[in-house]
């Protein structure tokens, strides 16, 4: 009987331990899970953000330092600093928290702040960060910071170290992601050069295009618009003065034969051919752009692997 009661104990204490490692394991899963929507939640944002900047498409904001949710303003002509939290509210975004409810971090490579000094911002853009010894071909990384350790005891605060662990708080552009030790627990998730411009490649060339299949009016600028004044396409530029060269299918695009929006940017043209000049050519897209004329109504614009097909505008809406 004794043993009977003994083996039941045994029993009692073992699915009492496997259940407290279930739930263990289950809570572990959920703050996991949610680190990692906000994570995802950053990171979308930011590419966002760099798709869609009026002036410098592809830049970023600063990081935020005083943990207000804004990015900070320049000091000069540089970020106060190039590691800080997320500026959410700059961003337009709710506050994101991790798992464990602290706001994540951001670090910034500083060839993309979005500064007049920092230009050309393009895909060629040299860039400052890397992870784990990575070639720097990084935009920004995101941060959780996980639970403090034992040392990092000064939360709250603005200081990185008592936030972010090892290498990541000591300030140069060498940032590390793991791995998980007593001594670490950051969680990192990278926006790669790639990650910004395979969406910001995409807006430059729905601009040299011209107006969208749902557009109101007729085709105001680009290439729509000199195919419906024209009847055809453009033909290829083939060296480099922006003009197009009759029979020429493939080269450069032909940049002063189009109507761009005034916001695009051109080099000074001729006294004799006015266009207007903004951001395309002091960022230096121009040379990275690509043309290739299919057929009077059939063309194709590119920069690097990122193409899109140009066809006239439909009948409606775009006439």
């Amino acid at each position: 009987m004794a043993l009977l009661v003994l083996m039941l104990l045994v029993f009692l204490a073992g699915a009492s331990w496997m259940l407290a490692q279930s739930g263990s394991m289950e809570g572990r899963n959920q703050v996991n899970k949610v680190t990692a929507s906000a994570m995802a939640q950053a990171k979308e944002a930011l590419i966002g953000r760099a798709a869609t900047d009026v002036n410098r498409p592809g830049s970023l904001p600063c990081p935020d330092t005083n943990n207000d949710g804004v990015a900070e303003l320049f000091a000069g002509v540089n970020c106060p600093a190039y590691i800080g939290r997320l500026p959410w509210k700059t961003l337009d975004l709710p506050e994101l928290l991790d798992g464990n409810g602290n706001r994540l971090w951001y670090a910034l490579s500083s060839g993309l702040r979005d500064r007049d000094e920092a230009q050309p911002i393009n895909p060629s853009t040299v860039l400052q960060i890397t992870l784990d010894s990575s070639p720097p071909s990084i935009a920004a990384i995101i941060f959780s910071s996980g639970p403090p350790l034992p040392s990092q005891i000064g939360r709250p605060s603005n200081a990185i170290a008592d936030y972010l662990d090892g290498s990541n708080n000591d300030g140069d552009n060498s940032y590390v992601s793991g791995p998980p030790s007593a001594a670490f627990n950051d969680k990192t998730l990278v926006i790669t050069r790639e990650d910004i411009f395979r969406t910001v490649n995409q807006r430059v060339l729905a601009e040299i295009r011209g107006p969208d299949d749902n557009a109101p009016g007729a085709p105001s600028y680009g290439l729509r618009r000199y195919h419906a004044d024209n009847a055809s396409f453009p033909w290829a530029d083939s060296g480099s003065d922006g003009y197009g060269d009759v029979g020429v299918t493939v080269g450069n695009l032909p940049y002063y034969d189009l109507k761009l929006p005034v916001s695009l940017p051109l080099p000074p043209p001729p006294p004799s051919h006015p266009l207007p000049y903004s951001w395309l050519n002091p960022n230096g897209w121009l040379p990275l752009l690509t043309f290739q004329r299919f057929s009077a109504s059939s063309a194709r614009i590119a920069i690097g692997t990122s193409t899109m097909d140009v066809i006239p505008c439909p009948s409606s809406p775009c006439p």
